[in-house]
């Protein structure tokens, strides 16, 4: 762009040094001033070279006008162009947004999950007593029913191929261990999510295992949950670029 507006410059000077060239040369001859007599061939010479600056001077002016007339459109070209990068960009922006890789911040729910404190009675099932991966995607499924935008275990965010699955007595999610208590923030409306969460038709066996062996099961509303960005990666094994 700074090209085309020296070029212009140029242009103009040049043309204006031409026209004050002219005049100075005519000025500074002596007939000018005395009104001599006319000077026959030098006469015929200085009018030929008034015709060629003149001249000159016009293909100047159609130049400059030509360098303005694509100046006007690379400017218009540079707007468009501006344009879509900005749109392009805020594109971008918002499937990152959807995709979980930028951090989220709004009104929701933390639900907090742990393994019973309670002595184990000998012969008793010590898996009643600790939360398992099945109660954790129980809790997670129902958050996502209750209109959930964004839920995290232990700021592990979870993505649409994230998954919850347990290795002996640990829990993987999105292949990092995890370990009680476990904390579900979920970014969305608390009242919704809450009343799925309290409702006494779902996770009936969590809630029993709560009451019977002191299972730690609480949910509280928050006026601002943050999640974090997905910190993983993103395998393609069959998926290729569509036509």
């Amino acid at each position: 762009m700074s090209r085309w507006n020296t070029l212009i410059r140029y242009a103009t000077l040049v043309v204006a040094g031409l026209t004050v060239g002219l005049l100075l040369s005519l000025v500074g001859r002596p007939d000018f001033w005395s009104g001599g007599p006319a000077l026959g061939n030098e006469s015929a010479r200085i009018q030929l070279s008034i015709a060629h600056l003149e001249e000159e001077q016009q293909s100047l002016r159609t130049e400059l006008a030509a360098l303005r007339q694509r100046l006007a459109q690379q400017q218009q070209e540079a707007a468009a162009n501006t344009d879509r990068l900005r749109a392009l960009t805020s594109e971008l922006d918002r499937q990152q947004l959807l995709a979980g890789l930028e951090p989220v911040r709004g009104p929701g729910v933390l639900v907090t999950l742990d393994d019973s404190a309670v002595e184990i009675p000998p012969g008793a099932d010590a898996n009643a007593y600790i939360i398992h991966e099945y109660e954790l995607r129980d809790i997670v499924n129902l958050l996502w029913m209750a209109g959930s935008e964004a839920i995290a275990i232990n700021d592990e965010r979870l993505v649409n191929h994230s998954s919850i699955y347990c290795v002996g007595s640990t829990v993987m999610v999105n292949n990092a261990r995890l370990s009680p208590p476990y904390q579900i923030r979920a970014l969305g409306n608390p009242r919704v999510q809450q009343d799925y969460l309290r409702n006494p038709s779902y996770l009936q066996d969590l809630k029993d295992k709560q009451r019977l062996y002191g299972l730690l099961f609480s949910v509280q509303g928050m006026a601002s949950v943050e999640v974090p960005a997905y910190r993983g990666g993103f395998l393609m094994q069959y998926a290729r670029p569509g036509e």
